[in-house]
């Protein structure tokens, strides 16, 4: 019983938090749908697609999204353009911008803390321990979305890094059978699947609305953040600008970037004896120890005792 009535009140400390975070807002969208109701008002009513959408869609997206609309006030700016270049390098995870990433670690902030509350309310904790423990707790809040975010940008670099030698293998001999280099882009884009197809995606709808080659290359490679691929985009523009052939050009960074690939592989083998010993000594060691010289202590003792 007593559970319960905590979590009724955890539950409606929550709901008040996000009334007072988005009075304001929800008072400028009712009179934006009032307006928009009296200027549709003579025409068909069309069913909404709302509920077609998922919880998360519906609720949770909008509830962060409203909270960090108040984050956004009080982070530094600093913090805030940091974010953004984490969000964009891990490829904007579930569609979230800035304000739902602060919202979130808003409410980890502010709710772990509440649920250490909860426990210490129900299990009579020493103060000092709950005090210790809500600071961990904020702690892990502030610190979670960010190594999440950069756990993300692990894996994405890392996946790129593992289909680059393929992708350029299929732009070299692409530009070499007569295609222009955008035409490559799209035959990659076609044939292979991955992040960087979609990337490349992104860069040729990008010129199509306007933005030079030159800048939407270097934006792609700022997005992904691997150094291979910078060195690619590189010696592309210069290959334009120059007039140099770019078949030429293609060749030799894949060759380059599948002998960067294969150093880095010899790198983490070489490197594999001195991560095992950390185990080795402290798992297997003591067991070994204990089984040679179990025997012998316990000799000892009774030697001793005699």
């Amino acid at each position: 019983m007593e559970i319960l009535l905590l979590l009724l009140m955890f539950f409606s400390f929550t709901c008040l938090a996000y009334n007072l975070f988005t009075l304001k807002e929800r008072r400028k969208g009712n009179i934006s749908r009032r307006l928009e109701y009296i200027k549709n008002q003579d025409e068909p009513d069309v069913p909404s697609d709302e509920l077609s959408l998922s919880f998360k869609e519906r609720v949770i997206k909008p509830m962060l999204e409203n909270v960090g609309k108040a984050m956004l006030r009080l982070a530094p700016h600093e913090m805030i353009s940091n974010m953004e270049e984490k969000i964009s390098m891990a490829g904007k995870p579930n569609n979230w911008g800035v304000k739902n990433w602060l919202g979130f670690q808003a409410f980890l902030i502010f709710g772990l803390p509440f649920m250490m509350l909860i426990f210490y309310l129900r299990f009579r904790m020493d103060i000092k321990q709950f005090i210790l423990l809500a600071v961990c707790m904020a702690l892990i809040g502030l610190l979670f979305p960010n190594m999440l975010l950069n756990s993300r940008i692990r894996k994405r670099q890392s996946e790129v890094g593992r289909s680059l030698p393929d992708i350029m293998d299929l732009l070299t001999v692409s530009v070499e059978a007569g295609l222009t280099f955008d035409s490559a882009l799209s035959k990659v884009v076609e044939k292979m699947p991955g992040t960087l197809a979609r990337e490349f995606e992104t860069v040729l709808q990008e010129i199509k609305v306007g933005k030079s080659k030159k800048e939407a290359l270097y934006q792609m490679a700022d997005r992904i953040g691997v150094q291979d691929l910078r060195n690619f985009v590189s010696s592309v523009i210069q290959a334009d600008q120059l007039g140099v052939s770019l078949g030429k050009v293609l060749r030799i960074q894949s060759e380059q970037i599948r002998q960067n690939r294969k150093q880095r592989i010899s790198e983490k083998a070489m490197k594999a004896p001195v991560k095992m010993l950390i185990p080795m000594v402290i798992f297997i060691f003591p067991a070994i120890f204990i089984v040679l010289l179990g025997p012998v202590v316990l000799n000892l003792i009774d030697v001793f005792a005699k």
